[in-house]
């Protein structure tokens, strides 16, 4: 890899790592806080906000695409694009298990309240559970969905973001041949 094209992966790898990583977070922080205390009880008011949560969490794939977009776009090259998706998938999967542990540490007591953690845990368990089988499926829960993300994060910039990185590549080749054309003389 050019040193042109080096210096372009890394300030997109933490620019799109950054974005999908908020992404992630509003996703987080919606999908874990909605029912609380925290946001007022929200979703019991607007159920329709666990829509938005999911609404964040398409964001964060879409802006993956767009990451191998720009990548392939600017360098002309898939395998740099590829390295801007692994990478911003790493960031944006540590920035995803800091901020599930983070809420539910932070948050803990008002998940706990959280009629859908209870339900969610008495559906797999098949009962009611008791406060402290609660806290260790809430942190459990987050640290599993955490570490989690920091596989689907670079799979996400390899799959997804590989799509996008063919759209830049035919548009970085497209972009070219038109500069080609316009300084040939006639």
């Amino acid at each position: 890899m050019t040193s042109a094209k080096f210096r372009t992966v890394g300030p997109l790898s933490w620019a799109f790592g950054l974005l999908i990583g908020a992404a992630w977070l509003s996703e987080v922080v919606l999908g874990n806080l909605a029912g609380t205390s925290v946001f007022g009880n929200l979703s019991g008011a607007r159920p329709s906000i666990y829509g938005l949560a999911s609404l964040f969490a398409l964001c964060a794939v879409g802006l993956t695409a767009i990451g191998g977009l720009v990548a392939a776009y600017r360098t002309g090259s898939v395998a740099a694009a590829l390295r801007v998706g692994i990478w911003s998938g790493v960031i944006s999967g540590v920035i995803t298990l800091a901020s599930l542990v983070s809420v539910t540490v932070l948050f803990h007591d008002a998940m706990m309240k959280d009629p859908s953690n209870i339900h969610e845990f008495a559906r797999s368990a098949h009962r009611i559970p008791t406060e402290n089988e609660l806290s260790g499926f809430l942190y459990s829960d987050a640290i599993a969905g955490g570490v989690n993300h920091i596989w689907i994060g670079p799979l996400l910039g390899l799959t997804v973001g590989g799509l996008g990185a063919f759209i830049g590549k035919v548009a970085h080749r497209d972009r070219l041949e038109d500069r080609e054309r316009r300084a040939a003389p006639q």
